[in-house]
This record gives C-alpha cells, sequence and structure tokens, in this order.
C-alpha cells in the first residue's frame, strides 16, 4: 500500500511538473495591497498550491489538538467515575437495614 501511494505521489507530481512547463507565459497581477508585472503562471500555481498546503496543515493541527483534548478530559472523566463506582460497590452493607420493623431480630 504504501509503495501505491509513494507511485501515485511521484505520477502527479511529474503531471504537475508537465502542466507547469506548458505554462511559463507572463502575466500582470493586481492585487489590492500590491501589484507585479511579468509574473510566471507557474510560480502563481505553486504559490496558490504552498498556500493551500499551509492552511490545510494548520487546520489539521488544530483539530488533532482539540481532538487529543477532549480524548484526555473524557479519560480523566472515565478514570473518575470508574473509581466512584468502584467505590460504591465496596462500600459496607449496613446490618440495621435488614432488621425487622417490629423489633424483632
Amino acid at each position: 500500500m504504501k509503495l501505491l501511494k509513494i507511485f501515485i505521489t511521484l505520477t502527479s507530481l511529474v503531471l504537475a511538473l508537465l502542466f507547469l512547463s506548458q505554462n511559463m507565459d507572463a502575466v500582470n497581477i493586481d492585487l489590492v495591497f500590491a501589484q507585479y508585472e511579468n509574473v510566471k503562471v507557474a510560480f502563481i500555481m505553486v504559490g496558490a498550491l504552498a498556500v493551500g498546503i499551509l492552511i490545510g496543515y494548520g487546520v489539521a493541527v488544530a483539530i488533532i489538538l482539540s481532538n487529543k483534548a477532549e480524548i484526555r478530559s473524557l479519560r480523566t472523566n472515565n478514570r473518575r467515575i470508574s473509581d466512584e463506582l468502584n467505590d460504591l460497590r465496596n462500600v459496607a452493607i449496613d446490618e440495621g437495614i435488614y432488621d425487622l420493623d417490629d423489633g424483632e431480630e
């Protein structure tokens, strides 16, 4: 399975490089805060990919950390409840409960 993932990754990388080599035209970019002239389309595509990877990585890390915190909280709660249940199981039964109401023993 690992070899299949590596093969698919390398194949997609080669296809992306072929696609980028076909798009070597220069364009002008006008952003709200800056203007760039004669920027190659390949650089724009790689930059957009890098920004997307960084945002995806940041979101994934945030989700993983929040899930680990929730798991830690649930384990602590489970341990507390298990201890309470064990304490309740081990409580000595009061012998006075079984006494008859009329005082006979």
